[in-house]
């Protein structure tokens, strides 16, 4: 009797059982090589297919980003706000050169005010604004004279990684509207039907041309199919064919 690769419920199993079983099976198919299955036309497709379903077990929901924006936001907040501080406290000092210094400053800072309130993409654009104002000669000069160059440079580089982390965020945005758009259905019917085809190709060389590759991954993929079977309630059968002459079987 020829061996045979069992059929099962597949039908019955979660996407996410779905998928680890074709990965399984893509894992096998490579470790015996399409070559020797006679499917090289039909395991790319099926590794894609597998790929795919792989990819929408589990959507995304949050964003990775995210922790990333709110750390550099609260670091660009910080840098802004102890530089208005300083600037005001120091409108009073008794000593004329950083008195002036911060006058020179103070009412070219009132448009970025508050800034902290303010939503990402607009505080991201005013905080580059402020940094190319702080950046004039006369300006500097005075950021220099008040000491606080340390902080218009954290100011700087927070709000550079902050644009990198949301540039990030909108890549994983588009990830997650692609992966939506997605039907598991859909998904895991064409996987499913891909490893049908596949399993008929094997069994029909399993009868008429067998091998000792091709009688051992039957041998590995009935194990999986059986402990499937029992997890889900199922049954599977087809372990065995009957003996018929030899023929070539069509690709």
């Amino acid at each position: 009797m020829a061996k045979q690769i069992q059929s099962f419920g597949m039908t019955q199993m979660t996407i996410g059982a779905c998928s680890n079983f074709h990965t399984t099976v893509v894992k096998y198919i490579t470790a015996t090589t399409a070559e020797a299955l006679h499917i090289t036309d039909k395991a790319p497709a099926y590794t894609e297919a597998t790929l795919l379903l792989a990819s929408i077990v589990n959507r995304r929901r949050a964003f990775v980003t995210t922790p990333q924006m709110r750390e550099t936001d609260v670091t660009r907040d910080n840098a802004a706000g102890a530089i208005s501080s300083v600037i005001n406290a120091l409108l009073k000092s008794p000593v004329d050169e950083r008195r002036h210094a911060a006058e020179l400053l103070y009412q070219q800072m009132s448009p970025y005010r508050g800034i902290g309130r303010h939503e990402y993409n607009k505080e991201t654009a005013e905080i580059r604004g402020m940094l190319a104002m702080l950046a004039e000669t006369d300006n500097a000069a005075a950021v220099t004279t008040l000491g606080l160059s340390p902080e218009v440079e954290a100011l700087r580089e927070a709000n550079a990684a902050f644009e990198e982390a949301f540039d990030a965020r909108n890549d994983e945005v588009s990830l997650q509207q692609e992966q939506r758009s997605i039907s598991s259905a859909e998904a895991t019917a064409e996987a499913n039907r891909l490893y049908q085809e596949i399993v008929q190709t094997v069994n029909a060389y399993a009868i008429v041309q067998p091998t000792d590759e091709i009688n051992a991954f039957i041998d590995k993929l009935n194990g999986l199919t059986g402990s499937l079977a029992s997890v889900s309630g199922g049954t599977a059968s087809g372990g065995e064919g009957p003996d018929v002459p030899e023929q070539e079987p069509s690709e």
